[in-house]
């Protein structure tokens, strides 16, 4: 084997090997966003579910939109 069919074939290898990488890289990537989308469905359903609570009883909650309160000054 010449020293030119190694470097091909020593090229070839770091290539398929660089690929491999790259794809397990965008598979982890996949799936953390996945992860991100799925939680953000939860967060969306729990503040809905939230929301109608409230709207039901007619209460507003008292910690943390202070400012949106249903009270009115004059």
């Amino acid at each position: 084997m010449c020293e030119q069919e190694k470097l091909e074939k020593k090229k070839a290898e770091y290539a398929e090997k660089m690929k491999n990488k790259i794809a397990m890289i965008h598979k982890e990537a996949e799936e953390k966003r996945a992860l991100v989308e799925a939680k953000r469905g939860e967060d969306l359903l729990k503040a809905e579910e939230t929301a109608v609570k409230y709207r039901s009883t007619g209460h507003t909650p008292k910690k943390g939109i202070g400012c949106f309160s249903s009270r009115v000054f004059l």
